[in-house]
């Protein structure tokens, strides 16, 4: 008669398991994290990207008819709320982020998206707090700030002036 063995190796899987439990978990987190990280710098690219877009335009025609200048804090609209309304859409909180705009070349002492020149390049920036949007207590990626940056070209337009005087006719003899 056969005497069947008992298998003797029954709780090393639960040993080998919990060894490398801890490994697996901090690799699943870390992957999760960095997904986490990317989608917000989509959206915050996104989000500057719109902020960029509107100061471009150096100045609008509000409801009214009137001309409507562009600047970054102030007014409606205005940069700044453009680019948290954005961010705010996405779920993303805006508590401590910042947003700042910066012409790169030609007049670089102006600070206002309307005194822009035609073709003049600039840039928005915006900076987020990591602790906003860390889904973990556990800072595995050692990150502050989320910034975004985006440069654009100011598409203000030309200055010209309009002759209003109507031209005469002359009949034929």
């Amino acid at each position: 008669m056969r005497t069947r063995r008992r298998n003797t190796r029954g709780g090393v899987a639960a040993v080998e398991f919990a060894v490398v439990l801890p490994l697996l978990f901090t690799l699943l987190v870390g992957v999760w994290e960095v997904g986490r990280v990317i989608q917000v710098q989509q959206v915050m690219v996104n989000a500057a990207r719109e902020g960029a877009r509107l100061a471009a335009q150096g100045q609008t025609i509000n409801l009214t008819g009137a001309y409507t200048q562009i600047s970054v804090t102030t007014g409606t609209p205005n940069i700044r709320d453009t680019v948290l309304n954005y961010l705010a859409g996405a779920g993303i909180p805006t508590t401590g982020a910042t947003v700042t705009f910066q012409f790169l070349d030609g007049d670089t002492g102006k600070s206002q998206p309307y005194q822009g020149a035609k073709g003049q390049r600039f840039k928005v920036t915006l900076t987020v707090p990591y602790d906003n949007v860390r889904i973990t207590n556990l800072n595995l990626l050692n990150l502050t700030d989320l910034v975004a940056r985006v440069d654009w070209v100011s598409m203000a337009d030309d200055p010209f002036t309009i002759n209003t005087t109507v031209p005469t006719w002359n009949s034929l003899p």
